[in-house]
C-alpha cells in the first residue's frame, strides 16, 4: 500500500527523471540542475492547480490575496480569499424601473453620512425608490464579498456587496470595504468635476453582476503575505 501512495505524489515523477538524467545530486554543479527543474516544474505544477481550481470553481480567479486593510475587521492583509463564480449573491436587492449602467450613484439614488469614530463622514443609508437601505446591515447579515476590477485603478477590490439593483438593463451591485477608517463611501459613489474624480471612489457606475469576478467562499488567513512581501513590499 506504501509503495502505491508514492505515486500519488507529484514530485515522485520529476524525482525519477532527474535520478535518470543525473544520478543522485552530489556535486554542486547536478544540485543546481536539481534546484532548476524543481523551480520550473513547481511553477508549472501550481499554475496547472490554479487552473483546475478555476475550471472547479468557475471562475478565472480561484484564489485572491488580500493587499489593503479596507475590509478590516473581517479580513486582513495577507488572507487569501478561495472565490467561486458569483452566483446567488447574499444581499438585499431594490428594483428600479431604468436604465443604470452609465449613471453614477447619486443620480438614482439620495446617501445620508454620518460621522464615525474615525471622525470621517461615512455612509449610513442609502435610498432608492423611497426604499432605505441601512449599509450596516450588510455587514451584520454577513451580505455577500466580491471581487471586481476597478474601472478606475485596474486593481481587482475584494468588498462586499451592500446593495443588489435590479434595473432595466440588467442586475448590478454596489459594494464597499467594512473599515471605516479607510473606506466611507460605497465604491460607486464617485463625486465628478469636469474630467476628474474628486473623492476615494473606485469604480465610475454600479457594477454589473456579469462583470464580476467571483464571490468569496472560504478565506485563509495570513498565508498571502509572502506574495505581499515579495511582490508589494
Amino acid at each position: 500500500m506504501k509503495d502505491r501512495l508514492k505515486y500519488l505524489d507529484p514530485y515522485y515523477y520529476i524525482d525519477t527523471l532527474l535520478l535518470r538524467l543525473f544520478g543522485k545530486p552530489k556535486s554542486l554543479d547536478t544540485k543546481i540542475m536539481y534546484w532548476i527543474f524543481y523551480l520550473v516544474y513547481s511553477l508549472i505544477l501550481a499554475f496547472i492547480i490554479f487552473k483546475l481550481l478555476g475550471l472547479i470553481l468557475g471562475t478565472s480567479l480561484p484564489l485572491a490575496t488580500v493587499v489593503s486593510g479596507s475590509m478590516e475587521p473581517s479580513f486582513y492583509r495577507g488572507d487569501i480569499m478561495v472565490i467561486s463564480s458569483a452566483k446567488n449573491l447574499k444581499s438585499e436587492i431594490i428594483t428600479i424601473d431604468e436604465n443604470i449602467s452609465t449613471k453614477n450613484l447619486s443620480e438614482f439614488a439620495k446617501m445620508e453620512y454620518k460621522l464615525n469614530s474615525y471622525g470621517n463622514n461615512e455612509v449610513k443609508t442609502i435610498e432608492i425608490n423611497n426604499q432605505i437601505i441601512e449599509i450596516k446591515d450588510a455587514i451584520e447579515k454577513n451580505n455577500s464579498v466580491v471581487v471586481y476590477k476597478s474601472n478606475l485603478t485596474g486593481r481587482d477590490i475584494i468588498h462586499r456587496v451592500v446593495l443588489i439593483i435590479n434595473a432595466n438593463d440588467g442586475k448590478y451591485v454596489l459594494t464597499k470595504g467594512d473599515n471605516g477608517e479607510t473606506n466611507y463611501i460605497i465604491d460607486q459613489d464617485c463625486a465628478i468635476s469636469g474630467n476628474y474624480i474628486v473623492n476615494g471612489c473606485l469604480n465610475v457606475y454600479p457594477i454589473n453582476v456579469e462583470n464580476l469576478m467571483g464571490k468569496k467562499i472560504l478565506r485563509i488567513p495570513y498565508i498571502g503575505y509572502l506574495k505581499l512581501f515579495l511582490f508589494r513590499g
